[in-house]
């Protein structure tokens, strides 16, 4: 009868253990950590040229980017990102230029009013403003234009948490 009850037991917590929670569309196990899309964010010359892709020329190196925020005294608090690759979101399409990607600024964005900075190199200073909702990036102000979608899907909260900046 202990086998019995200790084998139940076990069962019991391996089903309770790894339910799927279909998040984003795969699902993911509930011992995993649960992950949000990140801010991403395409940068493009106006000839639609890869500025974050280290072929290109003049493109920006991560050393050479600063994303932070400032607080109540101006002093200057470093956001962490990375720079992602290009990949495929499907069988037959891809995503092909590299994004800046920050999780970090998801926890730190309290409302749309909230002004985050991003410099690429020595260029302009950018102001970014975002609207989060459930830890989902819903609208991305850059100097407080709206910052279109790199891909309209409508199926996959990551793939639509992708904005593009444009450099003229």
């Amino acid at each position: 009868m202990k086998k019995f009850l200790i084998i139940l037991s076990a069962i019991f917590m391996i089903g309770l253990g790894c339910k799927k929670e279909n998040i984003g569309g795969g699902g993911l196990c509930a011992c995993s950590p649960i992950t949000y899309p990140p801010l991403s964010l395409v940068i493009k010359n106006s000839a639609d040229v890869d500025l974050l892709n280290p072929k290109t020329t003049g493109y920006f190196d991560k050393t050479k980017i600063q994303l932070y925020a400032k607080d109540t005294n101006h002093t200057i608090k470093p956001i962490n990102f990375e720079i992602r690759q290009p990949f495929s979101y499907s069988a037959n399409q891809k995503l092909e230029y590299y994004q800046l990607i920050s999780n970090e600024i998801l926890l730190l964005a309290k409302h749309i009013d909230q002004t985050f900075y991003l410099r690429l190199g020595d260029n302009k200073l950018y102001e970014l403003n975002l609207k989060v909702n459930n830890n989902v990036v819903e609208k991305l102000l850059i100097d407080k234009a709206e910052a279109p979608k790199e891909i309209q899907t409508g199926t996959s909260s990551y793939i639509d948490s992708i904005y593009r900046l444009k450099i003229s």
